[in-house]
């Protein structure tokens, strides 16, 4: 088996997971290799082969990130498009999307002999449409989040339902996301907690100024469309996608939003259910830590 690695250089114990990591891939006969610009951090690693991102992707049978959840959304993003599987091995703190922690290394070789398990994730496609042109398309697993910059005032945001107002949330602004993303942020926001198997979209207001503003659970075929307040300046409003690259919005510009074509193809080695990594890992009051 060939495995790129994608370890996130910035948590202070990825290097020694990766090592590692290294080591037991070592003992069960696995080739890995990780990205070019990572030669001076594992220079101590005997076997480590280096490529650039294309030739490593497109050389690997499966990806491993090393890190945190930010860390599988990143590659996850990164690698949607080769249709590779990703084992996430936490070297943070919650990890709530890991599908190893750093002391079950050993349970690697069930993925050398092929004893996992896939789950398909959906993902979002988002589009900007500026005056009727389309002026930026992204894709994102966990969620899309349309809030204020620098100011902190409140806006009006109207979302529509296959082309029909649903409702205008007075509120700091909005997040959309796959049941996979329910459990981050807008989780954190109010929202419901959906089971990844379930294909929805999930709309949950951030902090709206009524009693009555509540999440809502869209079918995954439903286009949701969110509309900025006409009232807003080209710099009030920024769109982020899983919680990374970011882009201004503006005046009349409309957020269109669909299911995506994509899965993201997610390795589960452990027989762990949804529900109980859910309780084990988030019963103490704490968020998902991206």
């Amino acid at each position: 088996m060939k495995i790129a690695l994608l370890p996130n250089i910035t948590r202070e114990k990825t290097n020694e997971v990766t090592t590692n990591i290294c080591m037991w891939l070592d003992k069960y006969g696995a080739e890995y290799a990780c990205l070019d610009g990572y030669k001076k951090e594992f220079s101590h690693v005997a076997n480590m082969k280096y490529m650039f991102f294309s030739d490593l992707i497109e050389w690997c049978d499966v990806v491993i990130s090393i890190g945190g959840d930010g860390s599988m959304l990143n590659a996850a993003n990164n690698t949607v498009d080769y249709d590779k599987p990703i084992l996430c091995i936490n070297a943070g703190r919650l990890a709530f999307m890991a599908g190893l922690e750093s002391n079950e290394l050993e349970l690697l070789k069930k993925l050398i002999d092929g004893e996992y398990t896939i789950d398909k994730r959906m993902l979002l496609d988002v589009k900007v449409i500026r005056n009727g042109i389309e002026v930026s398309r992204n894709h994102c697993i966990n969620d899309v989040v349309l809030a204020r910059g620098a100011t902190l005032k409140i806006t009006d945001i109207d979302i529509d339902c296959d082309g029909k107002r649903i409702n205008t949330y007075r509120a700091d602004g909005i997040i959309v996301a796959t049941p996979t993303g329910s459990s981050a942020y807008s989780l954190s926001a109010g929202g419901p907690v959906i089971n990844p198997s379930i294909e929805a979209i999930v709309v949950t207001p951030i902090c709206a100024q009524s009693l009555f503003a509540r999440s809502i659970v869209f079918s995954a075929n439903n286009r949701i469309d969110v509309y900025c307040d006409k009232k807003t300046t080209n710099s009030d409003l920024y769109l982020a996608f899983d919680g990374e690259k970011a882009q201004n919005i503006g005046t009349g510009d409309i957020i269109s939003i669909t299911k995506s074509d994509k899965y993201a193809s997610f390795i589960r080695i452990k027989n762990d259910e949804f529900f109980e990594i859910l309780n084990k890992k988030l019963a103490g009051g704490e968020a998902t830590t991206i």
